[in-house]
């Protein structure tokens, strides 16, 4: 373990980025299923069941009533995304788009997927801890530019803005990332707009599906369209970026793993789901009281912040939950499309991968746990 990290996690928000949360939270997970925190001023939800009960409850919201886009989004092109994105958004205006893009993301073609994919990685190997690190980011988002219906030639401008643009979703940005970040909205906004109107790029790609699912369901404002093709985007960047990285660490910290994998490649998937319960890309979300509710004789009151720590349910010793891609009405319907790009992914670059020196911290967030390589060798 790096000597510069404490041996326990502060707070769950700390434990994000922490070398090995692991044991801090299967305590948390053995501890009441919600708790006030203090040191936070907000509700903790936590194991197994204060995980499910919080994300299942319907008065536990995903943004605060009242505050359907962040102060500091207001009026902005990242705020015109933010405020149609069916994952930040709920009720009945938001639930027609939920199953839109539910459904269009059902009917893609793995098998499909997996082998573009692995084309793609092998095409772009990593040669180099640095390069590991835009790899992780750039492959997933190429996929899904890819499956969307964007020509290669617009791929790498596409995950630049993207990886941008994310910076609007965090609190630790600073003001020239929150600045960026509007530039890459606008810059989305405009380039889905002209795809849409490209009706030789629509047959047979995600773009087609969602938009004449949209047109069969009466989902017919454009500008919420767009934004949510813009949030697949956005949802691929970090998710599958922290599932490819966390696995990249489990391959290397534990011995023969990828030579078993390379004897038995049907082991991919429960590899791939193994290190979504150990080691999820989202460590934790959160959840708005919208009224007052009750877990199990606790109380909470309306307008409370729970900070939902995802990654607790994940060592629950009752039992393993399933990965921490979502849960009841914000279940991931993107999960099966990470997983197939991400087992390319490694399978195109296991040999590389062998022969690199490498060496990880974690990218600075208070949510997503996405590893950020270096030369050299984890003591």
């Amino acid at each position: 373990m790096p000597l510069d990290y404490p041996t326990d996690p502060v707070h769950p928000l700390a434990a994000v980025t922490h070398a090995a949360p692991y044991d801090y939270y299967r305590r948390l997970a053995d501890g009441p299923p919600l708790r006030f925190d203090a040191s936070l001023d907000c509700w903790l939800a936590t194991g197994m069941a204060g995980v499910q009960a919080v994300l299942a409850h319907p008065a536990c919201r995903v943004r605060p009533l009242g505050l359907a886009v962040p102060h500091n989004l207001a009026g902005t092109p990242c705020g015109a995304i933010f405020a149609e994105l069916v994952r930040m958004n709920e009720g009945e205006r938001h639930a027609v788009p939920k199953q839109v893009l539910a459904h269009a993301l059902g009917q893609v073609d793995l098998a499909r997927l997996h082998a573009r994919s692995l084309h793609l990685a092998q095409e772009q190997l990593p040669g180099s801890a640095a390069r590991l690190n835009d790899a992780i980011f750039e492959l997933p988002l190429f996929a899904m530019a890819d499956l969307l219906g964007f020509a290669p030639a617009q791929w790498p401008a596409l995950a630049a803005w993207t990886r941008d643009f994310v910076a609007c979703l965090s609190p630790l940005s600073n003001g020239a990332q929150l600045a960026g970040a509007q530039v890459a909205a606008e810059a989305l906004l405009q380039r889905f707009t002209a795809l849409l109107h490209e009706e030789d790029a629509l047959p047979g790609s995600l773009l087609h599906d969602v938009v004449a699912g949209a047109l069969q369901a009466g989902w017919h404002a454009s500008g919420g369209v767009v934004a949510n093709l813009v949030g697949l985007l956005s949802q691929t960047c970090e998710a599958t970026a922290g599932l490819l990285g966390n696995a990249v660490v489990a391959l290397r910290t534990q011995a023969d793993l990828l030579s078993q994998l390379r004897a038995t490649p049907q082991r991919w998937p429960a590899m791939l789901r193994e290190v979504s319960r150990h080691d999820p890309s989202i460590h934790n979300t959160r959840r708005y009281t919208a009224e007052d509710v009750a877990f199990n004789g606790v109380r909470v009151p309306a307008g409370q912040m729970i900070v939902v720590v995802l990654a607790s349910a994940g060592h629950d010793a009752g039992g393993h939950a399933a990965p921490c891609f979502g849960h009841g009405r914000h279940v991931c319907p993107g999960q099966s499309i990470a997983h197939a790009i991400a087992t390319a992914c490694l399978q195109a670059w296991g040999d590389a991968l062998e022969r690199l020196p490498l060496a990880w911290t974690y990218l600075p967030s208070l949510n997503a746990r996405i590893p950020v390589f270096s030369p050299g060798e984890m003591t």
